[in-house]
């Protein structure tokens, strides 16, 4: 348990002030609740003593408190000290409960988490929100000078807290207490390079900081002056924002810098919104007063959010009014991001149908077969000289064919031994082998089609087997048939999740209604306020508290006392009505979206991009049936003429002399 001050604290009045738990702790001090509670005000006591003009600040800031700035701030509302009269160390301020740090609102991953049901009219309306905030504060005089996104607070309906106020800016007639402290990259670029901030800040400074703020709420976190820098030494975003390389802007080209991949650009806002940005980010802007005020942007963004609609493909999406198409599906498909959360489900499409889809996109079938096989050439004939000169040659061939097998059965016999002889044959059997003959030029300009053309046909075949195969059909297809696979497998794990709930909510109910039931209304007689005291600062709060272990671990009570708070509980225990037209409670259903939509609305992206792109795999294969077909039946075509007209030189000796002596005995019986 958090350490709790003993000693009492003194208000302005006199008053004492005890001190319960600590709630939190800074670089500066830590803050306490107020026990008892003490309006809806929490304590900050500083770790070291304050000079004498930061209490006079303090002073300055609690008497200058009214019910505005208590609405948008943890402003100090009273000074506290150590002893009646003594100097200033610490303050009470507003307690603020049930908010988050901006970051997380405009983050996509943070928001998810801790603001699932917001989408973007959220995001418009927290900056409208912050820019009111700004307004009031700019309305009374006071500066926040540090304009960061550690010092801004929102909660679940879009209200905006400014917290750290003690290090605003104050000024008193001719005294100025400075705002001494700065983030980078929030500050504007005309005190960007100051060695210090002891100085005078002005309502144009802030309002350069409120533009980063409201640029990140509207463009999930990025940040104005991050993008992609093409000079070559580096550019972190404060280098930049001195030197007005504003991204997103239409100058952006001159200043060498364009947005990061996977962002979005003014376009997605109204024409007003646009130019606000680029004279809060411009070298005009740095003019004292040229930066939109905070007037400016509360006027333009309710204008904006009355011209949000939602988007007709994904509920979650909402958009600029003036848009064609919602630009959060373009640029979730392009990223794979996940920018919001569904409030209700975690997927959009029926699956069911989707596959009925994927089924009606019928498969175009293996590639149809062609072969040069399925045509039948008319062979071109050799002309007669050429025919003649081929017949006489395969004569040579045999007749060289001959001499060699004599020689051969000659030498095996011994019968001749004459190596003259051999060698005389083996010119002979040469001159009869190689001589080219007539046909020879023309079989190798045959020989040279037929490797052109097997050549063009290899090629064109191969591209038709590629292209106008169902290959990539089939892989698709195989795809999707494992994304189904495991969209199904997230969709069980959530409806068994969902299930679980189903059957704890009596339970949930239940302790829902110990949770309403307060230790203030606990009627056992032994409990003093003293005790309920101390089982506060122990975080005992409610019956759904009461319980063995927790009751245990506080050293002030007996075991008598603590069975007489458990029987307690069990009375209100005995109080619960169980409604079972009550669902499940919305907590319990929003944590389980947030666990299981991320994981599968990627799966659900790719799904039903994977169906579009099914289908244009199948159109594209059909196309390329229709326009490739033509030009691979041509080279089957060309490549069994080739074969054809080529076959003349493959003819047997025997079919040769066969031609050769029908070509003699023909014209003898012409003449008879």
């Amino acid at each position: 348990m958090a350490s709790v001050p003993l000693r009492p604290f003194f208000d302005s009045t006199g008053t004492r002030i005890h001190l319960g738990r600590k709630i939190g702790s800074g670089g500066e001090g830590d803050v306490y609740e107020i026990v008892p509670p003490h309006g809806n005000s929490v304590a900050k006591i500083y770790h070291k003593p304050l000079d004498l003009q930061k209490q006079e600040k303090l002073l300055l800031m609690a008497r200058g408190c009214n019910e505005e700035l208590q609405s948008i701030s943890a402003w100090p509302t009273d000074v506290l000290h150590a002893r009646q009269g003594g100097p200033v160390i610490g303050f009470l301020m507003p307690k603020i409960s049930d908010y988050e740090p901006v970051h997380k609102v405009y983050g996509p991953t943070h928001r998810k988490e801790h603001f699932p049901h917001a989408d973007w009219r959220f995001l418009v309306r927290t900056s409208k929100n912050l820019a009111a905030a700004f307004f009031v504060l700019h309305k009374f005089g006071y500066v926040i000078g540090d304009v960061n996104e550690g010092n801004i607070l929102v909660n679940k309906t879009a209200c905006v807290r400014l917290i750290d106020c003690d290090s605003f800016q104050v000024r008193s007639g001719d005294r100025l207490y400075y705002c001494e402290v700065g983030v980078a990259q929030f500050t504007p670029p005309e005190i960007q390079n100051s060695k210090h901030f002891r100085m005078e800040r002005t309502p144009n400074h802030d309002n350069f900081g409120l533009s980063i703020l409201i640029f990140q709420l509207l463009f999930f976190g990025r940040h104005p002056y991050s993008g992609v820098y093409a000079g070559k030494e580096d550019m972190p975003i404060e280098k930049a924002i001195a030197e007005f390389r504003f991204a997103y802007g239409k100058n952006s080209p001159l200043k060498s810098i364009a947005p990061p991949p996977n962002s979005v650009g003014l376009s997605v806002v109204p024409g007003e919104v646009a130019a606000f940005f680029e004279r809060a980010f411009s070298e005009t802007g740095a003019q004292d007063g040229s930066r939109p005020s905070a007037g400016d942007w509360w006027n333009a963004l309710e204008a904006l959010e009355t011209r949000i609609r939602q988007c007709s493909a994904d509920s979650v999406h909402s958009y600029y009014s003036g848009l064609a198409a919602c630009p959060w599906c373009r640029l979730e498909e392009n990223s794979g991001l996940l920018l919001f959360l569904s409030a209700d489900q975690i997927s959009k499409i029926d699956l069911r149908r989707e596959w009925q889809k994927v089924e009606a996109i019928a498969s175009p079938g293996p590639v149809p077969q062609i072969s040069p096989g399925h045509f039948i050439p008319h062979r071109v004939a050799l002309a007669k000289d050429f025919e003649r000169s081929l017949d006489y040659r395969s004569i040579r061939q045999v007749a060289g064919m001959v001499i060699i097998a004599i020689c051969t059965v000659l030498a095996l016999g011994e019968i001749l031994t004459d190596y003259f002889i051999f060698l005389l044959a083996g010119i002979l059997v040469a001159v009869l082998f190689l001589y080219p003959g007539d046909a020879a030029e023309e079989k190798r300009r045959r020989r040279k089609a037929l490797d052109s053309a097997r050549y063009l046909w290899e090629l064109g075949n191969r591209k038709w087997t590629q292209e106008a195969g169902d290959t990539a059909f089939r892989a698709r297809q195989n795809q999707l048939r494992e994304l189904k696979w495991k969209y199904e497998s997230i969709d069980r794990e959530y409806r068994a999740g969902l299930l679980f709930l189903e059957r704890m909510r009596k339970e949930r109910q239940q302790r829902t209604f110990l949770e309403r039931c307060s230790i203030d209304t606990c009627t056992v007689p032994r409990l003093t306020p003293g005790l309920r005291d101390t089982l506060k600062y122990a975080g005992i709060r409610t019956a759904a508290d009461f319980t063995q272990d927790r009751l245990s671990g506080v050293p002030q009570l007996d075991n008598t006392l603590a069975n007489e708070l458990l029987a307690w509980r069990e009375k209100m225990e005995r109080n619960f009505l169980f409604d079972p037209s009550r669902g499940i409670e919305q907590s319990d259903l929003q944590t389980l979206i947030r666990k299981y939509q991320p994981q599968i609305k990627p799966v659900e992206r790719e799904l039903v991009q994977g169906t579009q792109a099914l289908r244009r795999i199948q159109e594209d294969i059909i196309k390329k049936r229709i326009t490739l077909r033509p030009a691979v039946e041509k080279r089957a075509r060309e490549l069994a003429q080739a074969e054809a007209d080529f076959e003349v030189f493959s003819r047997t000796p025997e079919e040769m002399i066969r031609r050769e002596i029908e070509g003699i005995i023909r014209p003898q019986k012409n003449r008879r």
